[in-house]
């Protein structure tokens, strides 16, 4: 849901394939998941609540909590990146964070996966990583 209904009592509405959930005036549509802790946000909810977050640091501070929802993953490749580069790590998670923004959750969660396996862990790699992935892709088709 966007920032603005944060706190406000909602009522979710269950399909085979989706969850409706409406909050005062605000409604959102989900795609129904079944797994154990999966979530799901919509990108424009997850920019919003960046964009509501006063300062730097608070934003960055939650760029890097929504990475983090990618689950085990991102908590390993971003735990190298903090502990690689201590003064430099908010440059690889705000461009992680724009790379969740343009291809989703999970194929931002695969790059980090091949990031791990190869051990190499800084955005640079995920954005190239994604960018062969992608071209690789159009061939195919």
């Amino acid at each position: 849901m966007p920032p603005e209904a944060i706190s406000m009592p909602g009522t979710l509405y269950l399909y085979a394939d989706r969850v409706r959930i409406v909050a005062g005036r605000y409604e959102a549509i989900h795609p129904r998941k079944f797994a154990s802790h999966e979530g799901s946000t919509l990108s424009a909810h997850r920019a919003a609540m960046v964009a509501a977050v006063s300062g730097k640091r608070g934003k960055r501070y939650l760029k890097r909590q929504q990475l983090l929802e990618l689950g085990e993953p991102a908590f390993l490749y971003l735990t190298e990146i903090v502990h690689r580069r201590p003064r430099q790590w908010y440059n690889d998670v705000d461009r992680l964070h724009e790379l969740l923004q343009s291809h989703g959750p999970k194929v931002l969660r695969q790059a980090l996966e091949e990031g791990i396996k190869d051990q190499v862990f800084s955005a640079t790699y995920v954005e190239r990583f994604l960018q062969h992935a992608l071209v690789f892709q159009e061939v195919i088709q």
